[in-house]
């Protein structure tokens, strides 16, 4: 889990420094958005495939979450799917 807060909260933080940060997605970043990510890693958590170390199921998890690291033909990991 302190992998995934820890970066969402960077991805945040250099999200929101970038001179080109879109305003109207403030919301993704702000207290609401990063509780439904963390609200999501934890049901999550219960779901990550045993061959998948923690570190990359952290990686899989915010990718998917964060808009701006996912590729926009990308699909979303079967486990993580209904979180």
């Amino acid at each position: 889990m302190w992998a995934v807060q820890t970066l969402v909260l960077t991805n945040s933080i250099n999200v929101t420094s970038h001179p080109s940060f879109d305003e109207t997605k403030r919301h993704i970043v702000s207290f609401t958005g990063v509780s439904n990510s963390v609200r999501a890693a934890l049901a999550a958590s219960e779901k990550i495939p045993e061959n998948l170390s923690a570190f990359d199921a952290a990686l899989e998890f915010c990718i998917w979450m964060s808009e701006n690291l996912r590729d926009e033909s990308s699909k979303m990991p079967g486990w993580i799917y209904g979180c």
